[in-house]
């Protein structure tokens, strides 16, 4: 087959083997529009038997392609102390997504930095980051450390924070947080706000997003280091999304754990 000059090897290799499975499952050998006619046993097993290897070597390829073009480690950073951690009041009069961060905020951002550098060295880096103010800010004293090393930077809001509604009195979001207890931090909804169940949607759609990029056979737009700058429940649903976890597996855990390959730093 031809190779499109706008076509991966990988994405060749794909389309490859979507035409031999169209081949076996057709009647005389050829892709057709119009249906079937009818197969033998015997000849549906031999032509099977033909496809097969080959088909078996395409999987084996494209598997290989994968784990290629894949970065070598995801690293999940949250976001340094905010205003909103140390005086609740403050969601109450602005926005979520302009809570800014403290000065330890800050401080805390610039260690992470370090942290982070030292574990990835040299390795080309790509920051995925949610657009609120805090995070941003964490992202800008993280590469601090990064000075005269080239890095992608993307924001992506998927990555937000969990909507809880718009601003907040301090009196009744402390109710709802003992009823968000009560009734399970998964499917609780917060009025005018998201379940836990909205934010596992949304984070799924970026991880097929983001294994498409994996995936997409074009080494150079797949960094060896991908870090992503979110919130806490956003580390959660992630590795929830990640490792196929239960509902109930998702309920125990708490930010700041290291589950697996994966680097989580919670820095508040």
């Amino acid at each position: 087959l031809p190779l499109p000059g706008r076509m991966s090897r990988y994405t060749h290799t794909c389309v490859l083997r979507l035409l031999l499975v169209c081949v076996a499952a057709s009647s005389s050998g050829s892709v057709r529009v119009s249906a079937p006619r009818a197969v033998s046993p015997l000849e549906a097993t031999s032509r099977e038997r033909g496809i097969s290897p080959l088909l078996g070597w395409l999987d084996r390829r494209l598997a290989r392609w994968r784990r290629r073009n894949r970065p070598k480690r995801i690293i999940l950073v949250r976001h340094g102390e905010s205003i909103g951690n140390v005086n609740s009041s403050a969601y109450s009069s602005t926005p979520d997504s302009q809570i800014s961060l403290t000065e330890r905020g800050f401080e805390q951002g610039t260690a992470c930095g370090r942290e982070i550098r030292r574990l990835v060295g040299n390795g080309s880096v790509r920051f995925y980051y949610s657009p609120y103010l805090r995070v941003r800010q964490t992202l800008l004293a993280i590469l601090q450390a990064f000075e005269g090393q080239p890095v992608e930077i993307a924001s992506e809001p998927r990555l937000r924070e969990q909507d809880f509604g718009n601003f907040q009195d301090p009196l009744s979001m402390s109710r709802l947080r003992e009823d968000r207890m009560k009734f399970g931090r998964f499917f609780f909804r917060f009025p005018n706000g998201e379940a836990g169940t909205d934010v596992f949607d949304r984070v799924s759609d970026f991880i097929s997003t983001l294994f498409a990029h994996f995936d997409s056979g074009e080494r150079r737009r797949t960094a060896d280091n991908c870090v992503l700058m979110t919130h806490g429940l956003l580390m959660r649903i992630f590795s929830m999304c990640y490792f196929h976890w239960t509902v109930s597996e998702f309920e125990q855990v708490r930010s700041g754990e290291i589950w697996g390959d994966m680097r989580i730093f919670s820095m508040c």
